[in-house]
C-alpha cells in the first residue's frame, strides 16, 4: 500500500472539503458561466440576470411534436444560452414525438400536461414554479353551461390509436394541418365554418377538433355556431398568475419551495422507476429575490439535484427532462452535449421589446 506525504495529504483533505470550486468565464454581461464540485458531483452552471435578458420557450423547428437539435434550436433563435425543456414521449416511433409537460410559448398555452411542476414567466421575466393541473372546457354560442358545454381531452398531442375515445384541439402551433383522419371540426375566427371525416387546414386564426368515440358531443358540433375554450383547474381555483404566462416549461419534481428541500415525486404523477436513479440531470432554479435564474447539469439523484440547487443560490427550483435530453449550450457552443435530439428547449436571448399588445396574447 502507498502512503500519501503529509504535504499531498493536506492538498487531498482540502479537496474534499473544498464545497465548491469555480471556473469561471464570462458569455454575456448578463449570464456567467461556472463548473462546480458539490457534494462530489460536478455541477456546469449559467446564472443569467433575468432583467438583462429575454426567455423564450422554444419548439423543435417551431411545431409541437418535432425534433431539432439543442443548438439548431439556439442558433435559429439567435439565443444567447439554452437548456434542455421538460419531458416528451422519445420512444414513440417516427417522426412525431408528443410533449408530456405544459407548455407555453408567446402567450399561447400549446400543450396541456398533467403531472410534474411547470416553470413559467410573464412579459416582464417574472418567474415562478407551480404544480397547475388543467382542464380545457369549451363553449357553444357563449354557454359553458349543458347543452351547450363540451371539452377535450388534449391540445397538440397525436391520438393514440389504442384509446376508444379522444377529444383533442390542434392549433397552428402543430402545423398547417391535422394529418388525422376522423371526425374534424373546423373554427375560424371563433366560429365553426367546416365539418369533415379527412384531414384540415388549421387557420391562423383558429383550430381544428378532432373527435372519436363520442358521438353526443360530436352532434353539437354545426356550421355556424359559435364556439370557445378554456383552461382552468380542475378543484375551481383561479389560474392565479398563471394566467399571465408567457413563456413556460413542464418538467418536475420541484425540488426547492421556499428554499427547502421539497421533493414529492408520486404526489406530483410521477411513476417511473428511472427518474429515481442516479442519472443525467438538467434542472432549473429561482434566487429569492426573482433576478436570478440558474440553469445546471449534473448527474445524482433527485435528492442531490435538491441539494445541489440550494448551494447555487436557488429559492425555488425544479428538475427537467434528464438522461439522454440533459443538454446545456452557451455561445455557440455545448457545455453539456445531449445524447439525442429535442423537442423542446428554454432559451435565453438578447432582451428586446415585445411586439403586440401583450395583454391580448395572454391564455385563453
Amino acid at each position: 500500500m502507498r502512503f500519501l506525504a503529509p504535504r499531498a495529504l493536506f492538498y487531498a483533505a482540502l479537496l474534499l472539503t473544498a464545497s465548491i470550486s469555480l471556473c469561471r468565464a464570462d458569455v454575456h454581461p448578463a449570464i456567467s458561466f461556472a463548473t462546480a464540485t458539490i457534494s462530489g458531483r460536478h455541477v456546469t452552471y449559467l446564472v443569467v440576470q433575468l432583467d438583462r435578458v429575454r426567455v423564450e420557450t422554444a419548439l423543435g423547428h417551431d411545431r409541437v411534436a418535432r425534433m431539432e437539435s439543442l443548438a439548431q434550436m439556439a442558433l435559429r433563435h439567435h439565443a444567447l444560452a439554452a437548456i434542455d425543456g421538460g419531458f416528451f414521449e422519445s420512444s414513440f416511433r417516427g417522426p412525431i414525438k408528443d410533449l408530456i409537460d405544459t407548455t407555453v410559448v408567446n402567450g399561447r398555452l400549446v400543450f396541456k400536461g398533467d403531472t410534474g411542476s411547470t416553470l413559467f414567466f410573464d412579459a416582464t421575466n417574472r418567474a415562478s414554479i407551480e404544480q397547475i393541473p388543467l382542464r380545457i372546457e369549451g363553449a357553444l354560442d357563449g354557454s359553458y353551461a349543458y347543452p351547450n358545454n363540451w371539452f377535450a381531452y388534449w391540445i397538440n398531442r397525436y391520438p393514440e390509436s389504442a384509446r376508444p375515445s379522444t377529444v383533442t384541439i390542434f392549433t397552428p402551433a402543430w402545423g398547417r394541418a391535422t394529418g388525422l383522419r376522423g371526425f374534424q371540426v373546423l373554427v375560424e375566427d371563433g366560429v365553426i365554418v367546416r365539418i369533415a371525416h379527412r384531414s384540415l387546414p388549421i387557420p391562423s386564426d383558429g383550430y381544428v377538433i378532432y373527435v372519436r368515440g363520442e358521438p353526443e358531443m360530436a352532434s353539437h358540433f354545426r356550421v355556424g355556431r359559435r364556439i370557445a375554450y378554456r383552461f382552468v383547474r380542475p378543484d375551481g381555483e383561479g389560474l392565479g398568475s398563471f394566467a399571465d404566462a408567457w413563456q413556460a416549461i413542464g418538467g418536475g419534481p420541484r425540488l426547492l419551495l421556499d428554499g427547502r428541500v421539497a421533493l414529492d415525486p408520486r404526489a406530483e404523477g410521477f411513476r417511473d422507476p428511472a427518474l429515481f436513479r442516479i442519472a443525467e440531470r438538467s434542472i432549473v432554479g429561482i434566487t429569492r429575490d426573482g433576478r436570478r435564474l440558474i440553469l445546471a447539469t449534473a448527474t445524482g439523484t433527485l435528492h442531490q439535484m435538491a441539494r445541489i440547487m440550494r448551494r447555487l443560490g436557488a429559492y425555488d427550483a425544479m428538475n427537467l427532462d434528464g438522461g439522454a435530453s440533459s443538454g446545456l449550450w452557451a455561445w455557440g457552443h455545448y457545455l453539456t452535449r445531449p445524447h439525442r435530439m429535442l423537442n423542446n428547449a428554454l432559451l435565453i436571448l438578447p432582451r428586446r421589446p415585445y411586439v403586440g399588445n401583450v395583454a391580448s396574447r395572454h391564455i385563453p
